[in-house]
């Protein structure tokens, strides 16, 4: 039985891998900006937890860790997505996105290594996506905040070598979440300005999503991680030409044609 800390516990993977977890017998500490959102399972604990305040944050693990004693395992998935040209964001919006997948986790990290390092043993799982590779057009501060994350996951592998404490950096692709749907668009004057790519970038994005794979892969991929069954500092998940094919063949071509190659599938003028 696992003590397991968990962010973003009210939706998409986060639900999923709750329920799961529960399932198993572990015990979840599971978080949400609104506590009425969470599930009521056995072996779960609500706990309500703003990543964009950071005395919420405090007040929200330290309750958390005086109830369970200690975490074996800390993982930091919740997400959102703004979508929306990078000129139309205002400071408030860009820093909000970095807040609830960066500087919020990295908060919570620092609030959970003492104590695993003290133990020499615990399990820091960040929650990434394959859109920190590959950024996505109108949803730059997201893909920043993901590439972000995983330097950060990648960091931690050589900083804590020998603590105890393992990192792993779980990147999904595309699969069928209420993601999509809970996407705020912004919507301002600016753009008319991007059009028809826009347009184009969010209809792909949404068809991709809805043919998009079964997102129990990512939970059941977490649980293993958990359970010590899957390890490795990186672990990927996806469908065969996301997960597998694309990310090879990237490795063998210059960058440009990548770039082009994304332009053609979301509908956008190629690059010169």
């Amino acid at each position: 039985m696992k003590r397991i800390f968990l962010t973003g516990a009210s939706a998409g993977f986060g639900l999923l891998s709750a329920r799961a977890l529960c399932k198993r017998g572990h015990q979840v500490w599971g978080t949400s900006r609104d506590i009425i959102r969470l599930p009521r399972l056995e072996n779960f604990h609500p706990i309500a937890l703003d990543l964009n305040d950071p005395a919420s944050i405090a007040s929200g693990f330290d309750r958390a860790l005086w109830e369970a004693g200690f975490f074996d395992v800390l993982v930091n998935n919740a997400g959102a997505g703004v979508f929306g040209p990078l000129e139309s964001f205002t400071d408030a919006e860009f820093a909000a996105q970095l807040d609830t997948m960066v500087c919020g986790p990295q908060r919570l990290i620092r609030r959970a290594l003492p104590d695993m390092r003290a133990r020499r043993e615990g399990l820091i799982v960040n929650v990434s996506s394959l859109a920190g590779e590959f950024p996505m057009p109108f949803m730059i501060p997201y893909s920043m905040a993901k590439a972000a994350m995983s330097a950060m996951s990648e960091g931690l592998v050589m900083e804590l070598s020998g603590s105890g404490v393992d990192i792993i950096d779980l990147r999904p692709g595309d699969f069928k979440t209420q993601f999509h749907d809970s996407t705020r668009r912004l919507g301002t004057a600016l753009d008319e300005a991007y059009q028809p790519g826009i347009e184009h970038a969010w209809k792909t994005i949404d068809v991709n999503m809805n043919r998009a794979q079964d997102p129990t892969k990512v939970s059941q991929a977490l649980v293993a991680i958990v359970e010590g069954r899957l390890r490795g500092p990186i672990i990927v998940r996806g469908d065969i030409f996301q997960a597998r094919i694309f990310r090879f063949l990237v490795r063998l071509v210059p960058r440009k044609w990548v770039q082009w190659g994304q332009c053609v599938y979301y509908g956008l003028k190629t690059p010169r």
